[in-house]
């Protein structure tokens, strides 16, 4: 299955079957009065049975949609009983109005032809301008909520279209397919596989510049399609190394935004976080079975991989397509929570207090539902439920693998995990294997550099803010859905009833939930009186210097560089997973209250506010949090992680008589 690799780099790999990555030797792109192209339908492969006694009649339906509008269809012919159906055929989609390549998708839906009607079977989508990159590849089919179609036959293969574009039918003016430069060589190949919210991948695409810049290593980032153009846009730019895209399946973000995910999301208890965390791997077992063919490819092309690295939301299939193809492999954990320990004070799930008067809720929860004893029950139950069809055994038994527990066969075999912070973000396991090795905090910096100013509305207010002597603050939920309704009246609150003349600022996504007017109103003087803003985004690099107390939902990212400030940081939000592990390590290190949730903020949010900016200091925060050293705010960490995995492939090729003429820096570990 092909490929996708960054663009501006000076050489490109000719991926297994044929993909070309993408150049930039391509003409600025320009719309005509009408357009019409030509799509090569090849062949499909393990499409899935839908018929009873035999297998599917399948056929495809080839449409070119931009900004929700159907511009052009076409429909092949239905392949008779086959898993497996060859169409080779052309088909012309021709429109009547202009189409603009940047904002047109081709969409190819997968059918089954009944006796009457059809079953829909999946989908694969394209951008044009992808595909004008790499005019002939190969599509990963998904269904309705984005997870890979499978074949019917174990070891249930994806199911994906081969298709081509042909580029001598592009509309004058578009852009041109990017010349191929000669083949090049690297002399290590990572593969890196992680899924979930933009959170779990862009701590991989910071690692992933890294190996790509200092070593100048090929990196393939296999990850769900969503983060396609994420990852792509942030490997434009890397030399001497290259970093390429495969999609694993699915879509965590979908899952997510759904009504269950939402109503999970919502949930407090320490039960609810402890059946999340059980499920974190189960819930991607679906995209095994591509992993696994993503790397079989790989190994087969010209630049087979020399490492694995994984999340640990991919533990398993990290492991088992490490073992499969024995290659050396590297957990990269952002969630030391997730990693098991019998020490009592290292828990699975960091309790908090939500439910106020019936406090013995939350002692019987933190009693019952923290440990990881508990956590490894849950969790074997749910990766090895003998009646869901994606089963850890199962899966490895697909493979010829024996069964086996992850962690426990990473701690028998001393495999290594990486967790990207410094060894005194946190108490130490006594029974941690060796092999779990400390970094340094990683973050993700444009190459570009940044502006000393926020611009406008942010520079004026922090401006008038000074000038009246009043302290500032920045709340902000990153992508955590936060009610509006819930972040206006914390703000209120703590805007009108501190004691110590605070301004406040608000970043972050505008929820759409119901506004009281009278909160609304509230809101809107504050901000005409200028003590008050909402915006969207703004450049952290630049605001943080600026505050004096942070509110953070508790993202390694957001609350690092908050700590960095040396200012008071509270964390708050739906307090998911890592989120109230990073609430914990403010509250134990001092320079805040304890994580609350945000359904219990209102009442807790004058503590902070108040305890924060006191001079006197009675909590001690102030005075904690500019005595500790989080590192410097202009790093970002990426050379020690680079150097870690350096170092570990070194010592395993040592141990293996591998031999490269490329010499790696020591790391002391």
């Amino acid at each position: 299955m092909g490929c996708a690799c960054g663009k501006n780099v000076a050489a490109h790999v000719q991926d297994p079957n044929g993909v070309v990555p993408s150049g930039d030797s391509r003409k600025k792109p320009r719309t005509g009065r009408a357009t019409s192209v030509t799509v090569r339908l090849k062949n499909a492969v393990e499409v899935i049975r839908k018929d009873v006694f035999s297998e599917s009649d399948p056929y495809v339906e080839i449409t070119a949609v931009a900004n929700g509008q159907v511009l052009a269809t076409s429909t092949s012919k239905v392949a008779k009983d086959t898993a497996n159906p060859v169409w080779n055929s052309d088909h012309r989609l021709s429109g009547s109005t202009e189409w603009d390549p940047k904002k047109t998708t081709i969409k190819f839906s997968v059918w089954d032809k009944d006796v009457i009607g059809s079953q829909y079977i999946g989908q694969a989508d394209i951008s044009m301008e992808d595909f004008i990159e790499t005019p002939d590849t190969e599509l990963l089919v998904h269904d309705g909520m984005g997870n890979p179609v499978l074949g019917t036959q174990a070891p249930h293969w994806p199911t994906a279209l081969r298709v081509s574009l042909d580029t001598r039918t592009l509309p004058v003016g578009w852009p041109s397919p990017p010349t191929v430069p000669p083949p090049k060589t690297y002399e290590r190949h990572i593969f890196m596989i992680t899924r979930g919210t933009r959170g779990d991948v862009q701590p991989f695409v910071a690692l992933a510049r890294g190996l790509a810049q200092y070593r100048g290593w090929l990196v393939t980032i296999c990850t769900e399609l969503r983060w396609k153009s994420f990852v792509l846009s942030n490997a434009r730019d890397v030399s001497p190394g290259r970093i390429c895209f495969v999609d694993s399946g699915g879509d965590t973000e979908a899952r997510v935004n759904s009504a269950l995910g939402q109503w999970a999301t919502k949930q407090k208890s320490e039960f609810m976080q402890l059946m999340m965390l059980a499920n974190s791997e189960a819930e991607f077992f679906n995209s095994a079975t591509v992993v696994m063919r993503r790397l079989t490819d790989l190994q087969a092309s010209p630049t087979p991989v020399h490492m694995v690295t994984y999340g640990f939301t991919v533990a398993s299939i990290g492991l088992m397509v490490s073992e499969k193809h024995q290659l050396p492999h590297v957990g990269f954990f952002l969630q030391p929570s997730s990693i098991p320990s019998r020490d009592p004070n290292w828990t699975a799930v960091q309790a908090i207090n939500t439910h106020g008067v019936l406090s013995l809720i939350d002692s019987i929860e933190e009693k019952t539902c923290t440990s990881h004893d508990v956590l490894g029950w849950c969790k074997t139950f749910a990766e090895k439920n003998p009646f869901a069809f994606f089963n850890r055994d199962k899966i490895r038994g697909w493979f010829d693998l024996p069964a086996a527990d992850t962690y426990a066969t990473l701690r028998s075999r001393g495999r290594p995990i990486v967790i990207p912070m410094r060894r005194d973000t946190f108490e130490r396991p006594s029974d941690w294997w060796d092999k779990i090795i400390m970094t340094d905090f990683i973050f993700l910096r444009s190459g570009a550099g940044g502006s000393n100013s926020l611009g406008e509305p942010l520079d004026g207010f922090i401006e008038r803010a000074r000038e009246a002597g009043a302290n500032l603050a920045l709340m902000t939920f990153s992508s955590m859905p936060v009610a509006r309704a819930t972040v206006l009246r914390c703000a209120i609150k703590m805007v009108k009833e501190c004691a110590f003349n605070l301004r406040l600022i608000y970043a972050g996504k505008r929820q759409l939930d119901f506004v009281p007017e009278a909160v609304e109103a509230c809101a809107k003087a504050l901000s005409d009186e200028g003590r008050f803003i909402e915006v969207e985004k703004a450049d952290f690099g630049v605001l943080f210097p600026h505050m004096d107390i942070f509110i953070v939902h508790g993202g390694l990212g957001t609350t690092v560089e908050a700590l960095r400030m040396k200012r008071p940081t509270c964390v708050t939000g739906p307090l998911l997973l890592d989120q109230r592990f990073w609430g914990s390590v403010c509250h134990q290190k001092g320079v805040g209250m304890p994580p609350v949730h945000i359904d219990n903020f209102e009442q807790e949010c004058l503590k902070f506010v108040n305890g924060a900016l006191d001079p006197a200091d009675p909590e001690g925060w102030r005075a904690k949090a500019q005595e500790q050293d989080w590192g410097d705010t202009a790093e970002d960490g990426v050379k020690a992680n680079v150097d870690c995995i350096a170092q570990l492939l070194q010592r395993h090729e040592e141990r293996s008589g591998f031999e490269s003429s490329q010499p790696l820096s020591e790391y002391t570990l």
